[in-house]
């Protein structure tokens, strides 16, 4: 009963779908598909276009002309120069998506640049809505057409009484060509009446399904309602009939047991591995708390190292000055004593015994990392910092000198993140890639090339941009 009713909502919802009017694109939809497309055609053209995205996704041409700058004003000649075809009353929506995002942008006189754009503009025409299209109408044939012909001849009109079908018959003309005027005047009425109830049928079938549909989930329901109702009575009829099946035919109840105590057999197995896994979560807490209190203890140990640093590096710049004051006073002192030695000629060189000087070491320079932010337009790093910064850091910067070095992204998940969901911002001052804004589909981003920046004026600026993909 079940299948033959679902049997019957497929049908009806065969027919109803096919009674309904197809999708066809109107002018105002080729006109918002249009707009949509030069749009993102635009963005994509130019790096610098980030500010269309603050604003409201206009839904006309005239409204994205308002709100475009002059570059982009620029080329939106070289998109205008494209044109639209005519036939697109005939098109569906499937037809509107293919053109705009792949037949479009293989057009001539388009910047590579804007074509990147076609995924997302295929994107954004797919979640637009194509209205239904206007009811079919019947046409009157041009050879039915009402057409001026000459007046028939007396002898015609007087014969006309005589023969009451030649109403319905075509009147011959001059041309040999024949006029129904019977058929045309009955065919207005009925075009016009198309017209009128081609809204409405719309609306009937819409209310049908939705009654079928109705209908067809109260007889599920009932069916489902009556198939528990006969499973009962099935149970109880077998409940009364087990006793005297059991003096019968005492053998008949032997399959029942065998399954009763298998089932119990599978309930005991069932509580042993509910058990173990218990006691497995429990080993599995003790070792959390031990990892915990583990953490912990790293952490605190950490905080002591990185104390010793600072200790160190201190340390460090304080032995970093005293060799420069030790030269100074060597050199004072020995200015003192050649002086000294030509106030008192009678001095032997012999006598005097020569002073030995310890070399000074040249300090080696250690590469040192310096935590970089985003580089703005005017080429410099907005930020620098000894540690990373949650939200702000996005390259890390190798030097020795403390004047120049090299750069590159860095690799921390919360920086890839951050930098592939806005690579316009964090990563187009200061990074080149075959296609910068295409991050749909990456999850990490590997640097081919460091970039080079150099210290000036109290600031990083930067020099030549790092070379990524992504992957």
């Amino acid at each position: 009963m079940l299948k033959r009713i679902l049997k019957t909502l497929a049908l009806s919802l065969l027919l109803l779908g096919m009674a309904l009017p197809a999708r066809a694109v109107s002018q105002k939809e080729m006109e918002q598909a249009r707009t949509i497309t030069a749009f993102w055609y635009l963005r994509y053209a130019n790096n610098g276009a980030g500010y269309m995205e603050e604003g409201k996704m206009p839904a006309t041409m005239a409204e994205l002309e308002k709100m475009l700058k002059e570059t982009e004003r620029a080329n939106l000649k070289a998109f205008k120069a494209v044109s639209t075809p005519s036939d697109y009353a005939t098109w569906d929506k499937k037809k509107l998506v293919a053109y705009w995002s792949g037949t479009f942008f293989n057009s001539a006189g388009l910047k590579a640049e804007g074509k990147v754009a076609r995924r997302r503009v295929e994107g954004k025409l797919n979640a637009m809505t194509v209205s239904a299209a206007p009811a079919a109408t019947e046409q009157v044939p041009a050879e039915a057409a009402p057409s001026e012909t000459p007046k028939p001849e007396p002898a015609a009109a007087e014969a006309a009484p005589v023969q009451p079908a030649a109403s319905a018959q075509p009147t011959p003309t001059e041309g040999g060509a024949a006029v129904d005027t019977s058929v045309t005047v009955e065919e207005e009425p009925s075009d016009r009446n198309s017209r009128r109830s081609g809204s409405g049928s719309t609306w009937i079938y819409i209310v049908a399904l939705i009654v079928l549909v109705g209908v067809v989930v109260w007889l599920v329901i009932f069916a489902s309602k009556t198939m528990q109702q006969s499973e009962k009575k099935s149970d109880d009829t077998d409940s009364d009939s087990e006793p005297r099946h059991r003096t019968s035919e005492p053998k008949a109840t032997q399959p029942r047991n065998e399954t009763s105590a298998a089932d119990n057999d599978e309930v005991r197995a069932l509580h042993r591995e509910i058990k173990g896994l218990r006691e497995q979560c429990m080993r599995l807490g003790e070792e959390n708390g031990r990892l915990e209190s583990d953490l912990t203890e790293a952490r605190r140990e950490l905080d002591a190292v990185r104390g010793r640093l600072r200790a160190a590096e201190a340390m460090a710049s304080a032995a970093s000055a005293a060799p420069a004051e030790t030269v100074r006073r060597d050199a004072s002192a020995a200015a003192s004593r050649s002086e000294a030695a030509a106030v008192r000629p009678e001095a032997s060189p012999e006598r005097v015994a020569p002073r030995k000087v310890a070399p000074v070491q040249e300090e080696v320079d250690e590469p040192r990392e310096i935590y970089l932010g985003r580089v703005n337009p005017k080429g410099l790093f907005v930020r620098a910092d000894r540690r990373p910064v949650a939200d702000k850091t996005v390259f890390v910067l190798t030097t020795t000198d403390g004047y120049t070095g090299s750069y590159r992204v860095l690799q921390m998940t919360e920086v890839i993140e951050r930098c592939l969901e806005n690579p316009d911002h964090y990563l187009a001052g200061g990074c080149t890639a075959p296609d910068l804004l295409a991050t749909e589909d990456a999850a990490c981003i590997r640097t081919i090339q460091s970039g080079t920046a150099i210290f000036e004026n109290g600031c990083w600026r930067m020099i030549r941009k790092t070379k990524i993909v992504y992957e």
